[in-house]
């Protein structure tokens, strides 16, 4: 297992850094889908935004990223380690 960093961009202009561990042939976006929560736009039909959002401790997230622990590197795939 090797252990990254996953950036969640929230709703507010909030960034949090979440230390999370990726098992080999995982991808940053396996790593996202671990800590996120689906909600559905009750309102769909009646407003302009969208049918759905991921969230984080419920707040809406408009952006992520995974970096090395470094942070000078961004992560994508986990080849082995």
């Amino acid at each position: 297992m090797k252990t990254i960093i996953l950036i969640l961009f929230l709703s507010g202009i909030q960034q949090v850094n979440i230390p999370i561990k990726v098992a080999p042939g995982e991808y940053c976006e396996d790593a996202y889908m671990k800590v996120v929560s689906w909600k559905d736009n009750p309102d769909f039909d009646n407003n302009d935004l969208p049918w759905g959002y991921y969230t984080y401790k419920n707040i809406p997230i408009f952006a992520h990223t995974c970096m090395e622990q470094d942070k000078k590197t961004y992560f994508y795939y986990n080849e082995g380690e």
